[in-house]
C-alpha cells in the first residue's frame, strides 16, 4: 500500500514539474534580434608572390616581416602609417596579411577606428566615450539609421610611457578595448 502512495506522489510531482516548466517557457519572450554591434576594424590583404597592396602602397614580405617602400621593416606587433592611417601588423601567412586598424606600439599618436552597427530596428543616436586606463579622453555622438553601420576614425596624442588600455564604451553598455605600449623614439 505504501508503494501505491509513492507512485501517486511521483506521478503528481512529474505532472506538476512538467506543467511548471512548460508554463515558464511560454512566459519567456525572446528578443527579435535587436542589438548593436561594436568592433575594432581589421584589414586582410592578399599575399601574391610576397607582395601585397594597401591602397596604392606596396608591402613586400620577406623573412616574416614587411617592408614599405623598401625602407623600414615591420614585424608582427609593429605599428606603421600608410596614407595617414595607422595599422598594426598582426599576422603573415603564405596567402594573406592581417592588419589591425589600431596602434599597438606608439611614440605619441594613438590611432584607432571602430564600427557601430545598428540592428535595433529603428534609427538610433549613439554616444560613446573613449578611455585610456579608465580616464575619459574624449566623447562623441553618432546617429545611425536602422540596419546601417558607421566607421569612426580617431587619433589621440598620448605620450605617457608604459603599457596602456584604450577602451570605447557606448551608451548601450557595449564596450571594446585594446592594449598598447608607448615607446620613445
Amino acid at each position: 500500500m505504501n508503494d501505491r502512495y509513492i507512485l501517486y506522489a511521483l506521478a503528481f510531482s512529474f505532472i506538476f514539474v512538467s506543467a511548471f516548466v512548460l508554463l515558464s517557457f511560454s512566459e519567456v519572450k525572446i528578443s527579435e534580434d535587436k542589438f548593436t554591434r561594436l568592433y575594432f576594424n581589421t584589414t586582410i590583404l592578399e599575399n601574391d608572390n610576397n607582395v601585397s597592396y594597401l591602397g596604392s602602397t606596396e608591402l613586400k614580405i620577406k623573412n616574416g616581416a614587411i617592408t614599405i617602400g623598401g625602407l623600414d621593416s615591420y614585424h608582427p606587433g609593429d605599428s606603421f602609417f600608410v596614407d595617414d592611417k595607422r595599422y598594426t601588423l598582426n599576422m603573415i601567412t603564405k596567402d594573406s596579411l592581417l592588419l589591425y586598424n589600431y596602434t599597438k606600439k606608439t611614440d605619441g599618436l594613438v590611432y584607432f577606428d571602430f564600427t557601430i552597427e545598428n540592428f535595433e530596428g529603428a534609427d538610433k543616436n549613439y554616444s560613446f566615450v573613449v578611455f585610456i586606463d579608465g580616464n575619459k579622453i574624449m566623447e562623441g555622438n553618432e546617429s545611425i539609421k536602422s540596419n546601417e553601420k558607421k566607421t569612426i576614425q580617431k587619433a589621440i596624442d598620448y605620450k605617457e610611457p608604459g603599457d596602456h588600455r584604450l577602451s570605447v564604451k557606448l551608451n548601450t553598455g557595449a564596450e571594446i578595448y585594446f592594449n598598447f605600449s608607448s615607446v620613445k623614439k
